[in-house]
């Protein structure tokens, strides 16, 4: 069976995919951005001794989306998939994909099955219904409203949240997620609508590339023009969020152009930054970072010294 995936949520795809090799034990997974279409032929070339099912997945299918013909490409997909064994079960995750164009038809002319989940609200609402209940959390429809507008209403980011607040509490109010609940800001385009002259923006790109005494060094001409501190933390909160974002994104095979699609980046120079400042943390360091920034508003918020509280901060990197 040949199955073709559109999806614009890492963890519905995910979900899905396990769902259609759950009875599966062999896997195969290919990302076509570091591994070449000839290695997916070879390997579904191959056919066991004891008619074993096999699942072979491949992500970043990308040839049926776009300007560009990828002829040869095509045409390798089309002859596979004509003389796939029937014990291989073949996933082919096509999120640039362009139903109008010839090779997308010819595609669908096949005997594939396509699975559209991009964008699509009721199945990303159905999944959020599950986890909550599959996890036996309460959530208030204000909490709710509040994790949608924290995370811009993506998915992936809310169920982020709900993984990190859920160690906390098995019931979530609207007071646990203003108190602990992170924020994300996915602007158009930072680089257009923000001042990186700004010393606030140096202070924060300093600290992030941990050049320490530059960053406090900046820090301290922030305190002395009297800068907000919550817009300071919203900022640092903002651009570790931009960071972890665009590298879980390149994790799961995500191209720099489809991340500056995705992500609303108008110049790929954007995506260039954020994965040159992704290389400094793993994924584990820079989730650590933004709990601990969602900390540390709480603690000014009950009252804590808000430059010292910063600057302990800055120290923990």
């Amino acid at each position: 069976m040949v199955y073709v995936i559109k999806s614009s949520s890492y963890r519905l795809l995910n979900s899905k995919i396990q769902e259609l090799t759950k009875d599966i034990e062999e896997k195969k997974y290919f990302n076509l951005d570091s591994d070449e279409l000839e290695d997916v032929i070879v390997d579904a070339s191959y056919v066991g001794l004891f008619n074993d099912s096999r699942a072979i997945i491949v992500r970043e299918v990308n040839y049926f989306g776009g300007k560009n013909k990828y002829e040869d490409q095509v045409n390798s997909i089309i002859k596979l998939i004509e003389n796939l064994d029937p014990t291989i079960t073949l996933i082919l995750v096509c999120n640039n994909l362009l139903k109008t164009k010839e090779s997308t038809k010819r595609l669908f002319s096949l005997n594939v099955e396509y699975i559209d989940m991009f964008n699509n609200f009721e199945l990303e609402k159905e999944y959020i219904n599950k986890y909550i209940e599959e996890n036996n959390l309460k959530i208030d429809s204000k909490a709710m409203d509040k994790l949608n507008t924290n995370t811009c209403n993506n998915i992936d980011l809310l169920l982020n949240e709900l993984d990190k607040l859920s160690i906390l509490t098995k019931e979530i109010t609207f007071r646990v997620v203003t108190d602990y609940s992170s924020t994300y800001i996915i602007p158009k385009d930072n680089l257009d609508e923000m001042d990186y002259n700004d010393v606030s923006f140096k202070f924060v790109d300093a600290l992030i590339n941990k050049k320490f005494k530059d960053a406090f060094a900046y820090f301290d001409k922030v305190v002395e023009r009297g800068d907000d501190m919550y817009s300071l933390i919203g900022l640092l909160n903002s651009q570790f969020s931009n960071v972890y974002m665009v590298k879980e994104a390149l994790s799961h095979g995500m191209s720099d152009e489809d991340i500056m699609n995705e992500f609303g980046y108008k110049k790929i120079g954007r995506v260039f930054i954020m994965k040159k400042n992704g290389n400094i943390y793993s994924l584990d360091e820079l989730r650590d970072i933004i709990v601990n920034l969602s900390d540390i508003d709480l603690k000014i918020k009950l009252g804590a010294d808000q430059i010292n509280s910063l600057k302990e901060f800055i120290l923990s990197i």
